[in-house]
């Protein structure tokens, strides 16, 4: 079949709904990325090497789908495996969602993207046909640059791969921010496959599907957003640790400042965690380092939103009259509100730096995480409300549950009322009323006692 048939021949199945596809990666973003071309009507399977995913999956629960508000599909349309065979054996389009973090020095990892492509072309027919979507954030030309050397071919088309690039944009815990909800790009190894693919993104998002030029075009868009992303972030930190020495809120300055039509507000907090922001900016410094460009922006805004932990941390003795609590609460853990997800929490290093600082008891509670995903030397537990003898309240993630606690009974079991809200997600008048010294990321100390 030549290539106008072919394209001609998918787009008529994508329209049929009479495809297969399977997702590599049943995470955050490959689990609801999967469920979506299911409930659009596609036959699916998801790949996953946990067995311990696979076995949550197949009796119908995740952690991920229970924080989202999804159901795990049960039909003869889904089926989750770690068997590549079985996957990819008449599947017409495979989209890889696994990590891309760094390595201890900060330079790009794709051992999974390079596992993950090997296993999908060594399943592959011979004479089947496959587009491969990357979806994993990676440098421009990553894509095309892995699949010629795994196939051994400067045009892995001639092999049956043909490449297509459409970076994940969902954000877990935010409502509004899911598959269904937001724009995507795509582009591919031609203009014919990429306006086909787009109509099959159209098929799971509300959102605007955006058409470019070229798999590198997609594959730059993605480390462009992070990259501002963190340095827009790292701006507001630097304006909640210089404001409150000129005796202003940092809040209230960007409340007025956001009146303007094209500011674009951020909050600033204790740092930046997750697997996007924190990582995605060394994919750009990297490739702006090998081309010979000396990235400005980039590298100051990881310093300064790496520093935001420590910055906190004294922040915290402070409120404490500049001696080391021997007793702290850390209430939320994860890395954003209303998930799961500890990866890259900056209340990791918080609780480090507490540490390092003569803090001898440090315990955490954060009810959407279980005991092995809190590190020492923080201590989990399961009742905030059971411990006694607490010098100060840290609030390390905004959950709707920290946000929501019981602060006169908290209080009761405090040396001094003291808290420290590190996500600014309290009231301070309500919070200063009821009797509590406040004190915050961003605000001047000398608003601490109202």
């Amino acid at each position: 079949m030549d290539w106008a048939g072919y394209t001609a021949s998918l787009s008529k199945r994508i329209n049929d709904r009479n495809l297969r596809i399977a997702v590599v990666g049943l995470g955050y973003v490959g689990l609801p990325t999967a469920i979506a071309f299911h409930n659009a009507g596609y036959e699916v399977f998801g790949i996953d090497s946990s067995e311990e995913v696979l076995k949550a999956l197949r009796s119908g629960t995740s952690p991920v789908t229970d924080e989202i508000g999804l159901d795990v599909p049960f039909d003869e349309r889904w089926r989750a495996t770690s068997d590549f065979e079985e996957a990819i054996s008449g599947c017409d389009v495979v989209l890889v969602c696994v990590p891309t973090p760094v390595g201890d020095s900060l330079e790009p990892n794709l051992a999974a993207v390079d596992s993950s492509l090997s296993s999908i072309v060594s399943a592959k027919h011979n004479d089947q046909e496959l587009v491969v979507v990357m979806e994993s954030t990676v440098q421009p030309g990553t894509t095309r640059r892995c699949l010629q050397n795994i196939t051994g071919s400067s045009d892995p088309s001639e092999h049956g791969i043909h490449m297509a690039y459409c970076p994940e944009r969902v954000s877990p815990g935010e409502g509004g921010y899911g598959v269904g909800d937001v724009g995507r790009v795509i582009g591919s190894c031609s203009a014919e496959l990429t306006e086909t693919l787009a109509d099959l993104y159209r098929g799971i998002t509300n959102g605007t599907v955006t058409p470019v030029s070229s798999i590198e075009v997609a594959e730059a868009s993605k480390l462009v957003e992070n990259a501002q992303r963190d340095i827009d972030i790292a701006f507001t930190n630097e304006l909640a640790i210089l404001l409150p020495k000129l005796g202003l809120d940092v809040q209230e300055v960007l409340k007025a400042a956001e009146t303007k039509w094209n500011f674009h507000r951020h909050t600033p907090g204790i740092g930046v965690g997750g697997h996007c922001i924190p990582v995605d900016p060394h994919y750009y410094m990297e490739i702006a380092r090998r081309y010979g460009v000396v990235s400005a922006l980039s590298p100051a805004a990881r310093e300064l939103n790496s520093s935001m932990p420590k910055h906190n941390a004294l922040e915290v003795l402070r409120l404490c009259n500049s001696t080391h609590p021997d007793r702290l609460l850390v209430m939320g853990y994860a890395y954003k509100p209303n998930v799961s997800d500890t990866r890259g929490t900056p209340v990791e290093h918080l609780v480090q730096s507490l540490f390092e600082n003569g803090t001898k008891e440090i315990y955490v509670w954060d009810p959407l995480i279980g005991d092995n995903r809190i590190r020492e030397p923080a201590r989990r537990v399961s009742d905030p409300y059971d411990l006694e003898g607490i010098d100060c309240i840290v609030i390390g993630t905004a959950h709707d549950a920290v946000i929501d606690a019981d602060w006169g009974r908290l209080s009761a079991n405090l040396v001094s009322p003291r808290i420290y809200d590190g996500r600014r997600c309290l009231d301070p008048k309500v919070m200063i009323e009821s009797g509590w010294a406040y004190h915050a990321i961003g605000r001047p100390f000398e608003e601490v006692l109202g």
